[in-house]
């Protein structure tokens, strides 16, 4: 236990002047941490403006880091690399925690996100294909009528084609289906 409470209390300090810069930023109060791909890419802001990047990579024991559209990688573990990691899994968390307190829910994942926006565009799809079927079923309903009117006409169909024309027309303005 003293060990534990001995690593806590010690800051780590790294040999790299790039990763002590991202060390000093991250332990900042004001920081802000936002993983905008959902994948632990962290992009870290003070305020509106942004500071830098960084992900690590598990399988390879890479690390990246992103500061003025510059990447640095780095290859094999390193304390001040779990640290800088570490801290930005914290803030990101504490800050998703706030939120959820704040708002009273969870803030939707990526893939959430994406299935709202399917079932959306899906509901907008079948709605149009409704609204597509109820006026083809209503052309059908007049067009069966007006066969029924025509065979009610005289043979000189010729001289009630306008009379035809304008009952077709009376009938798709109307508001019945």
């Amino acid at each position: 236990m003293a060990n534990n409470d001995n690593f806590e209390k010690e800051k780590i300090q790294s040999d790299d002047p790039i990763i002590q810069k991202c060390l000093d930023i991250i332990r900042n109060k004001n920081v802000i941490v936002k993983d905008l791909s959902g994948e632990e890419f962290y992009r870290v802001y003070i305020g509106d403006e942004y500071q830098f990047s960084f992900h690590k990579y598990d399988e390879f024991d890479e690390y990246q880091i992103g500061i003025d559209f510059k990447d640095w990688f780095f290859y094999k573990k390193r304390p001040d690399l779990e640290e800088l990691y570490r801290l930005c899994v914290a803030k990101y968390n504490e800050q998703a925690l706030k939120k959820e307190e704040k708002t009273g829910r969870k803030p939707l994942t990526r893939g959430q996100r994406t299935g709202i926006l399917f079932m959306s565009w899906g509901l907008f799809i079948i709605a149009i294909g409704i609204i597509d079927y109820v006026d083809f079923k209503k052309t059908q309903r007049v067009n069966k009528q007006v066969e029924a009117f025509e065979k009610t006409l005289p043979a000189e169909y010729l001289e009630y084609k306008q009379a035809v024309e304008h009952y077709r027309d009376s009938l798709m303005h109307t508001k019945g289906r």
